[in-house]
């Protein structure tokens, strides 16, 4: 009999529920619409777009788990331009990016002013048009900047790792997997590491203490001088992190942020996957197609169903706990009940586990 690897293993005792369940809640958050909000709030080149517009620069398919995260085998096979990535990272096994895809947003007098340097980012120019690596760019006119993005969905507050850290290690790699496929270090090549396309790598946090909700952080590259000074103006703003903490209580208080509280709506197990439908609609203005709106009611019913069984596992636990010292039957209940998480289980529920 063959053994099983620690991934194997890892694969045979995922509860198929929660697989679904985090399967759909990537292909909501890989909805365009809905990433176009997201990108407009976190994403400095996409401030003065419409939603329409940034929508419209996401170009082609949305990858979704299909892109591996470590660089040992990123561009195997691939030609300039592509995503898709193969690599192991380290004892973990595979690990993949939750979503994929890239921003050609067109630019005007030559490229976009960068909030953070004060100078044009960065763009596909004509010269590099006639270059084969940016083969897929030659048709457009007059000139397109470049933005990778990748985006992961975290249902859990402390992991047991440095969310910003891990954050910046995949800007990191999606820097380093751009060798061989966005930039060249050849010695024929006049631009070499001025191809470097911007990354960013946001983190919508599903589960966040109040403490630390409702907030967006942003993570990224800085320029400053321990001596001196340099009028020169270089290109280094190239990664981005970002964390969006959405409240584990679904408490927006008195966030005025309109993407936080879509996405505290649109996780918030509370409210039925009619509810939601409605709310996106029509208080945010979400277009939704017949399968996001049916993404999101499989996605409230996983919900459900992993929320009743974790209720039904516990009240188990806690009545053979209790019965161990408590013999009357009406004394137990009230026990059981005296507790928020069972206050509304029925005499009938208590009395299958004594």
């Amino acid at each position: 009999m063959k053994m099983l690897s620690e991934l194997g293993k890892s694969i045979a005792v995922v509860d198929p529920d929660k697989v679904h369940l985090d399967q759909n809640v990537k292909n909501i958050l890989a909805y365009k619409p809905l990433l176009a909000r997201i990108f407009k709030e976190v994403v400095s080149e996409c401030r003065g777009m419409s939603p329409d517009e940034i929508e419209a620069s996401i170009e082609g398919n949305v990858l979704i788990g299909r892109v591996y995260v470590d660089g040992g085998l990123s561009n195997a096979g691939e030609r300039i331009d592509g995503l898709s990535t193969e690599a192991y990272l380290n004892s973990e096994g595979l690990d993949k990016y939750d979503i994929r895809t890239y921003l050609l947003i067109p630019t005007s007098g030559g490229g976009i002013e960068d909030i953070s340097t004060g100078k044009a980012s960065e763009t596909i120019s004509e010269c590099d048009r006639s270059d084969p690596r940016h083969e897929s760019e030659q048709l457009r006119s007059p000139g397109y900047l470049k933005l990778l993005i990748n985006v992961e969905g975290q249902n859990e507050d402390k992991p047991g790792y440095d969310i910003s850290l891990r954050s910046l290690f995949y800007c990191c790699r999606m820097i380093s997997a751009q060798q061989g496929v966005e930039f060249t270090t050849d010695s024929d090549d006049p631009v070499k590491y001025g191809n470097i396309k911007k990354v960013y790598s946001i983190w919508i946090c599903t589960e966040t203490a109040q403490k630390r909700a409702n907030s967006i952080e942003k993570y990224s590259l800085q320029r400053s001088f321990l001596y001196g000074e340099n009028p020169d103006m270089p290109r280094y703003d190239i990664m981005n992190a970002v964390i969006i903490n959405i409240s584990k209580k679904h408490d927006t208080g008195d966030a005025k942020n309109e993407l936080i509280r879509l996405l505290t709506d649109l996780f918030d197990e509370r409210i039925s996957a009619g509810e939601k439908i409605h709310r996106l609609t029509t208080e945010y203005n979400l277009k939704l197609t017949r399968d996001v709106e049916k993404e999101v009611d499989e996605m409230c019913n996983y919900a459900t169903a992993i929320e009743n069984r974790g209720i039904e596992k516990g009240l188990k636990a806690l009545v053979r706990s209790l019965k161990k010292y408590i013999e009357d039957f009406e004394t137990l209940y009230s026990a059981v009940i005296e507790n928020e998480d069972y206050r509304n289980v029925t005499r009938e529920e208590v009395r299958k586990y004594l």
